[in-house]
């Protein structure tokens, strides 16, 4: 799978504001580094899981620019969390298969992160691998 093709899978997951779409083209044990969680995960469903967080919580969620250069890709998003403005970067790692082997999120500004925080662990506290497995 070439980043290009990566990328219409994930870009097709964000509109139809289903991360469970991204199973296939998440690598088991990817890493996701999130400023919400303090220790990087590795558990692909917990990573679906926090992903359809993201796309829940942010209101109006869409990339603006993304750039590619061999196997990594940086997707600037923008959206609101309470009426409030928000800009980050998804920093995306690609193995040889195509597939996303790291996950590196950045997110500004400040108050609106707090809000993020507050929502995210709300919803990452609801995870249950028996759950997301059905």
């Amino acid at each position: 799978m070439t980043p290009a093709d990566f990328l219409t899978k994930w870009h097709d997951a964000v509109l139809q504001r289903d991360a469970s779409l991204m199973d296939e083209i998440i690598a088991e044990g990817c890493e996701l580094h999130s400023p919400v969680v303090w220790k990087p995960t590795t558990d692909k469903a917990y990573l679906i899981h926090i992903l359809q967080g993201v796309i829940d919580t942010i209101d109006g969620f869409a990339y603006r620019e993304e750039w590619i250069k061999d196997n990594g890709i940086i997707l600037e998003f923008t959206g609101t969390v309470d009426g409030k403005g928000l800009v980050g970067i998804d920093k995306i790692t690609l193995g040889n298969d195509g597939r996303m082997t790291r996950l590196e999120v950045l997110i500004r500004p400040m108050n609106t992160y707090i809000e993020f925080a507050t929502r995210m662990r709300e919803h990452v506290a609801r995870f249950s691998p028996e759950k997301e497995a059905v």
